[in-house]
């Protein structure tokens, strides 16, 4: 009657099998052994980061005036320059065209004087004195046409208007938001990263971003500012990547899962089993040549890195043609005489022919 066998069980049997049919003494252990391995693995990064539009800015009057017009509604796309409100001020308006009365009478004294002083008729000082009250009535209706114009609040970049804070007729006084204006074409993306990785960052440096909502899509950007200091608190740097948003997906706010991929390299691996700790080192069992087809066991302090599945990276302690111990590590000691089994499948033959004898 066959019954299941734990692997302790199955090397047990294999050890016996092999010594009544190959003659090999009884206290030679049996094991399976695996040749150190060479990947290039890429690591990622992960972190979690917030979006911002590419520009923001909230709208307000720098005077106090009343609304005469409203020029957008909730949600607009507007235009660099376009025209948004519009105050009414009917006194600075009087005051300009005044002044523009004034400037050209100034202008026409001047020009009425310039051949008078080309035939000698009146001095250089009295042409200035024209010249000078020309330029003055010029620089006050500069003055008033730069109030009038702050009368007219105008979009300081193309981008989306938030919702319209004010109504026509309302007074409003310097700092009184009217709206919001955003620039999506393009959003940054803010997060943090430990400072270890320094190394690995650079800008160009291109990173994929997904977020809860839009599962399972992948989106790409790229690393546009490293901070250029390091936050002594958490030891981390902060970074800014920038992402299009031309189809406009992302809105501001948004929380995204940020992976960088790091530069790719070559490691060793080995699998897990054959791990040995002891206390808080790590040890693997190396296979040297000894004699009649056997191996004699060296013990090695080894460092370990990154995880891949069923496989661990030794950063130090093994080179490349070591084969370890992958099965019956636990079972062994340093100077123990194996004999070495490709796989596990050999074990279970073993034990399948000890059971049938």
């Amino acid at each position: 009657m066959l019954k299941r066998v734990c692997l302790f069980c199955l090397v047990t049997l294999a050890s016996l099998s092999v010594s009544a049919n190959t003659g090999v003494n009884s206290t030679v252990t049996q094991v399976v052994a695996t040749p150190v391995s060479q990947q290039t693995i890429v690591n990622s990064l992960e972190a979690l980061g917030t979006l911002h539009a590419r520009e923001s800015v909230a709208l307000s009057s720098t005077v106090t005036e009343r609304v005469a017009s409203i020029h957008f509604n909730d949600g607009d796309t507007v235009k660099k320059g376009q025209v948004l409100v519009r105050l009414v001020s009917l006194e600075e308006q009087a005051s300009l065209a005044e002044l523009k009365i004034a400037t050209e009478d100034a202008q026409r004294q001047y020009e009425r004087f310039v051949p008078l002083f080309r035939r000698g008729d009146v001095s250089q000082s009295i042409l200035d004195e024209r010249k000078r009250e020309w330029d003055l009535a010029r620089a006050k209706e500069q003055v008033v046409q730069a109030r009038l114009d702050k009368l007219t609040l105008v979009a300081p970049f193309s981008g989306r208007v938030g919702l319209r804070q004010i109504s026509v007729g309302a007074l409003l006084t310097p700092g009184t938001v009217v709206t919001t204006l955003v620039d999506m074409s393009e959003v940054k993306l803010d997060f943090t990263l430990p400072s270890r990785f320094l190394s690995e960052l650079s800008i160009g440096h291109k990173v994929e971003v997904t977020t809860d909502a839009y599962p399972g899509e992948v989106f790409v950007g790229e690393v546009e500012t490293l901070l250029s200091q390091v936050d002594v608190t958490t030891r981390s740097i902060q970074v800014r990547a920038k992402l299009d948003n031309s189809s406009e997906k992302y809105l501001p706010g948004m929380l995204m899962k940020v992976s960088l991929q790091q530069t790719p390299r070559t490691a060793l691996f080995v699998p897990e089993t054959a791990i040995v700790p002891v206390a808080e080192k790590q040890f693997v069992y190396v296979l040297n040549q000894h004699e009649n087809g056997l191996f004699k066991l060296a013990r090695k302090q080894v460092k370990l890195g990154s995880r891949q599945p069923g496989l661990v990276e030794v950063v130090s302690g093994v080179k490349m043609g070591d084969r370890v111990v992958s099965q019956g590590a636990l079972r062994v000691r340093p100077g123990a005489i194996v004999q070495a089994l490709d796989n596990v499948k050999r074990l279970s033959d073993f034990a399948d022919e000890g059971e049938s004898k």
